[in-house]
């Protein structure tokens, strides 16, 4: 009762699912449809990103002009991670795609990947289907 009344005030955090190094393979990681896309004739991957609709924000954004869209553009490598995630790859595939493509370790490749897909999925432009028989906690 008192964990819960502190997380809803936000003085503590609640606990985080904990899931092994097997679920978080298996998991599938799914782009956010709101961000448009797009590969250029060289090769990178530009992601158009909406900005968030708040009005404080609208606010700042007629005071400084700023746009509607915030424009990312992914590296070789981050941009082949986000043509796999469709939903279909699981992380394990995409660390043996890596690896492969990159000539990485199997380490290097799924240290560098849980990483920016750590990134990613904290500004919401991932997300991840985790499956069914996956720990929901210890």
């Amino acid at each position: 009762m008192i964990n819960t009344i502190l997380y809803k005030l936000r003085l503590k955090k609640p606990p985080e699912s904990q899931l092994d190094r097997a679920d978080i393979l298996q998991s599938l990681p799914l782009r956010n449809q709101l961000i448009e896309w797009e590969v250029d004739d060289k090769g990178e991957v530009a992601l158009v990103i909406p900005q968030k609709e708040t009005v404080w924000l609208r606010l700042v954004a007629k005071l400084f002009m700023l746009p509607p869209n915030r424009v990312v553009v992914l590296d070789d490598v981050g941009g082949f991670v986000w043509q796999l995630c469709d939903g279909h790859n699981s992380i394990g595939h995409i660390v043996k795609q890596l690896s492969g493509k990159y000539r990485m370790t199997r380490k290097e490749a799924e240290t560098s990947l849980f990483t920016f897909m750590r990134q990613l999925g904290k500004r919401g432009m991932v997300g991840f289907a985790v499956p069914q028989n996956a720990k929901k906690g210890k």
